[in-house]
């Protein structure tokens, strides 16, 4: 039996019996022994698990049976809550058809309850791990600092990942524990979350792609190319950001509201990734609103879903520029009397051209407003009325990337 000194991520990681019933319980000499049972199910199981009030647990032990009868045997692995009174004890075990329940007995110093009891269902996505990942857009929403994996220490995956074949989810949880407000705290609950996934749960990884703690700094998950482990049997194209702490009231000590860091962090990811992903703000969902099994991103977040869809896409507008080319060439040029200059603006937009002579000297500065085919003429004046010498002046229009500015050839008439 293995023991560490990890958080419960019970939501997000299994689907929930409650207490179903509870043991019995037998008092020897020195030990309470606890035995009691699952409900029977048919969905396929990668394992199961308890979760107990109270931490004097000495050992746990599950019988795995299948058609009534048993199959296996399992030691509970245990983890411990860092800020609360509870125990969870997992085990991991693959069974075949047919009707399934396990067994459990638990030896304590000390009484205990049973506060759930939680299957691990296989999970029914197949993605082929050769298929090639999407190649993300070429986006202009900036992407926000994340804290990369090497930088948080993480382990390496068990496994080889499977690529998104495409992306249309966004998900957003909480991680019904792991509080941090700050970086130290952050890395600390981050590398304790991937280790009760992995060594827990039977995860080749930690199941989200960002994780986002209450001072608004983001890390990385899995790469968000890759097929996550947060919401299963919808994981395919499923962006998962989870947010650290507790937002759930109803339960105990799960009180929480988003901080405004933790909040705009994930408006700046979101927007990012939908930029980049090709995603629309309005695929957000909390965990809940899948199959309705959780209460996952819990209330103080749910509740807030709606208006940071809004947000989203405000943000990535806030960060779009116009898109302002130059169409065809001067014309006429040369010219004696007026020069027409044509650009293509992808929207309303105010176009300024600096006109300049061939010393460097900026002589007119002339402007047009619009969208689709803005026109700006140029009379061959500078910005105090007065008619220009014949000679080369060149157009450099401001904000538009050019490789060299246009090139005017003013034959003033005499």
């Amino acid at each position: 039996m293995a023991s560490a000194n990890v958080f419960s991520q019970l939501s997000d990681v299994g689907d929930s019996f409650g207490s179903y019933s509870q043991p019995t319980i037998r008092d020897s000499l020195n030990y309470f022994i606890f035995e009691g049972e699952s409900p029977i199910f048919f969905n396929s199981m990668e394992g199961g698990a308890l979760d107990l009030s109270g931490q004097s647990v000495e050992s746990i032990s599950f019988s795995i049976y299948n058609d009534g009868k048993k199959i296996a045997s399992k030691d509970g692995v245990v983890f411990h809550r860092q800020n609360g009174n509870q125990t969870i004890s997992t085990f991991l075990f693959s069974a075949g058809e047919g009707e399934k329940q396990f067994k459990y007995k638990i030896i304590s110093f000390d009484l205990l309850e049973i506060e759930d009891i939680l299957l691990f269902k296989k999970d029914s996505e197949y993605i082929d791990k050769l298929t090639r990942p999407v190649i993300p857009q070429s986006g202009n929403v900036p992407k926000p600092v994340v804290i990369s994996r090497e930088e948080w220490g993480a382990d390496p995956p068990d496994g080889q990942y499977s690529n998104h074949p495409y992306y249309d989810k966004l998900t957003l949880h909480h991680a019904a524990c792991c509080s941090a407000e700050n970086i130290e705290e952050g890395i600390e609950q981050v590398k304790w979350i991937q280790y009760f996934h992995q060594n827990g749960r039977g995860w080749m990884d930690i199941g989200y792609h960002f994780l986002v703690d209450r001072a608004g700094n983001i890390y990385q998950g899995r790469p968000e190319t890759v097929l996550g482990a947060h919401v299963g049997g919808a994981n395919t194209g499923n962006i998962g950001v989870c947010l650290l702490g507790c937002y759930h009231p109803p339960e105990d000590n799960c009180y929480q509201t988003m901080t405004e860091e933790s909040r705009d962090a994930l408006i700046k990811l979101y927007g990012w990734i939908s930029d980049t992903y090709g995603q629309d703000p309005g695929v957000l969902l909390g965990h809940r609103d899948y199959f309705g099994t959780t209460a996952c991103p819990g209330d103080n977040v749910w509740n807030e879903i709606m208006i940071m869809r809004f947000e989203i896409n405000d943000y990535i507008e806030s960060t779009q520029t116009p898109s302002i080319t130059f169409r065809g060439s001067p014309y006429p040029n040369p010219f004696s009397d007026i020069v027409s200059l044509r650009f293509y603006a992808t929207e309303n937009s105010n176009i300024q051209v600096d006109i300049f002579d061939i010393l460097g000297r900026n002589v007119s500065s002339i402007s047009g407003y619009g969208s689709n085919e803005v026109i700006i003429h140029w009379d061959g004046k500078n910005d105090e009325g007065q008619i220009m010498s014949s000679g080369i002046y060149l157009a450099k229009p401001m904000g538009i990337e050019t490789k060299n500015p246009l090139k005017l050839i003013y034959l003033r008439d005499e």
